[in-house]
């Protein structure tokens, strides 16, 4: 059982949208609410808020407007169901969700003035359903992949967005609900004004972005095209340099993410220092709506990559809190008989690419290689694009180079992400580096590792003694190099230590398989296409139920003349010959990793 079994996507990266009409409701009307636990995973609930709640700086919509706008198909907030019918779970009102909001959406500042945006917890909350009883359980897993349908709530935003804006009825509701008992004729003709600009950009964006015959569906977005887009496409102001996001993936589990030496799901990030968790979850709060503008200057550093709307404190923060997270147990009964015999079959079938192979720092070899999977997400991590202001900028990729043009678009990203580093770390004077700044916090974190002699050395220490701060300049500069370099072979996916993989179907990096026996099924007996996004477990296969979905885009075709590409359920065929007998045992044996 070799690689592309799951990876930390850095970020939650994150980003997606489709379904052109609105989604059914997630789950039937039931008279009770089915009971909710949370799995044992070592976080205690004050843990589980700050990861929900918590802004990165991504900043999608104005909050009031949010608040303000009302669905199409019925009289009602287009919040109003905690976002439940896109499959986002519904989190109560307390002192850090003052509004209700759902898991992973945050305010980014006061709730009159500040801005709506997600969260890594957005896309990496899971949860599962089960009888017990004869009463449904709910049970919630943080850091599984969420089973959302990022395109529909997407789409159904911009086309809501619109019609308010093109409706007059419409648009004085809207206008009245924002402004309140400051409405009036002026007032309200500035605010359609304001409105109009954002929902330029924002359709704009995501019509160049979004796939429109193949939505992503549920459980899966183009995390890195929409990145790209971002920040190559919509910052830099190039509209060349947007390509259509058409290569979903899955989302990764977050549980000892931190520990890999490589993430993302090519492989492409280094790993394993704060340093590393900042850069990476930077690059995915670029993509999911930061606010990003870089300007020249007229003296060095020759860019300002200062503006734009990071929280790298609050980065810095949740990754601490992520590395505390543990892989969620299996919560139904076991054979033991079957697990002792399916550990013999891993130890032959899978431990070579999926057991923890101890490095020097503390972290664990990442296997990338090709194993004959769907192609295109490492296709397109190849794109090029041209760089504008930042042509002839000094790059990362590798140390010491500068930016072309065109350059790859990974090293575009880079060069935006180190440089954002960078500027929090060393403001250009007259600003002085703030100790309290989330790079420094990660810096200081990472120096009992690879720094200990300035461990006890404080901030302004440093600051008089250039020797240090060189050294400190060369450690950002060593562990951010070559970030976003793709440093397998050809079609190359990462490997995962499986633990916790129980709560992560469907699998391989696109999510194409259902769940673990059919990914020890041969490629060409597979499900040529299952229904996605129901959370009804299936404890003998591990995965979800597939006979239906709450979504209408619920229908994933793999294989045979309806696959698109990036869908294909292809490769991976370790463990396809084992005896029905062994796959049994040894799917036992994953169960409790």
């Amino acid at each position: 059982m070799k690689p592309s079994l799951k990876v930390l996507l850095v970020s939650c990266a994150t980003i997606g949208a489709t379904s052109l009409t609105l989604a059914q409701s997630a789950q039937p009307p039931s008279n009770a609410t089915p009971s909710l636990q949370y799995a044992n995973q070592g976080w205690t609930d004050d843990d589980r808020q700050a990861f929900y709640t918590t802004s990165q700086g991504s900043h999608m919509i104005p909050y009031l407007w949010f608040k303000a706008l009302r669905r199409l198909d019925v009289d009602e907030p287009f919040a109003g169901d905690q976002l439940v019918r896109y499959g986002y779970l519904p989190n109560d009102r307390s002192k850090l969700n003052p509004e209700g909001l759902p898991v992973g959406f945050a305010i980014d500042g006061d709730v009159s003035t500040g801005q709506l945006g997600m969260s890594c917890a957005a896309c990496h909350t899971g949860q599962v359903e089960y009888q017990k009883d004869g009463v449904t359980q709910q049970l919630r897993i943080d850091g599984a992949p969420a089973l959302t349908d990022f395109q529909a709530f997407l789409t159904d935003l911009t086309t809501v967005s619109k019609a308010t804006l093109e409706n007059a009825d419409r648009f004085g509701k809207f206008a009245h609900a924002v402004l309140g008992n400051r409405y009036s004729a002026t007032r309200a003709e500035a605010l359609k004004t304001d409105f109009a600009a954002w929902l330029k950009q924002w359709t704009t964006f995501m019509d160049r972005s979004l796939p429109a015959s193949s939505p992503w569906g549920p459980g899966r977005l183009d995390a890195f095209g929409m990145i790209f887009n971002r920040v190559a496409g919509k910052d830099l102001g190039i509209d060349a340099n947007f390509q259509t996001a058409d290569a979903p993936v899955s989302y990764p589990f977050l549980w000892n993410a931190s520990r890999q030496d490589k993430t993302q799901w090519t492989g492409g990030v280094p790993n394993g220092l704060y340093i590393n968790a900042i850069g990476r979850n930077a690059g995915e709060v670029f993509g999911v709506f930061a606010d990003f503008s870089p300007k020249k200057r007229l003296l060095p550093p020759p860019i300002d990559y200062g503006r734009s709307s990071i929280k790298f404190t609050n980065l810095q923060q949740l990754e601490e809190k992520i590395r505390a997270l543990r892989p969620p147990p299996w919560p139904f009964a076991l054979d033991q008989t079957l697990v002792d015999k399916g550990r013999v079959i891993y130890a032959q079938q899978c431990g070579g690419c999926h057991d923890p192979k101890p490095l020097p720092e503390g972290t664990w070899l990442t296997q990338v290689q090709a194993v004959g999977t769907d192609p295109r997400t490492y296709d397109n991590a190849q794109r090029t694009s041209q760089t504008g202001i930042l042509a002839g900028e000094l790059s990362p990729n590798p140390p010491g180079s500068r930016l072309s043009n065109p350059a790859a678009t990974d090293d575009v990203l880079a060069t935006v992400v180190v440089g954002a580093l960078f500027e929090d770390a060393f403001p250009p004077l007259p600003k002085l580096p703030n100790p309290n700044s989330g790079v420094w916090l990660a810096i200081r974190k990472d120096f009992s590792v690879v720094l200990p002699e300035l461990q006890k050395v404080s901030l302004l220490g440093l600051l008089r003694d250039r020797a240090m701060l060189e050294n400190v300049k060369t450690h950002l500069h060593d562990r951010l190099a070559n970030i976003y370099k793709l440093p397998g072979d050809a079609h190359a996916y990462e490997a995962r230590v499986l633990r916790g993989i129980w709560a992560t179907a469907p699998y391989l990096h696109n999510g194409s398989v259902p769940n673990l026996w059919e990914l020890l099924t041969s490629p060409a007996q597979r499900q040529p296409f299952f229904m996605v996004g129901s959370r009804t477990y299936d404890p003998k296969n591990v995965g979800f139920a597939t006979d239906a979905s709450p979504f209408k885009s619920g229908k994933l075709a793999v294989s045979g003349a309806d696959v698109q590409p990036g869908n294909g359920n292809g490769g991976h065929e370790y463990g396809t010959a084992l005896t029905d007998e062994e796959k049994w045992a040894l799917i036992e044996y994953l169960k409790q990793l």
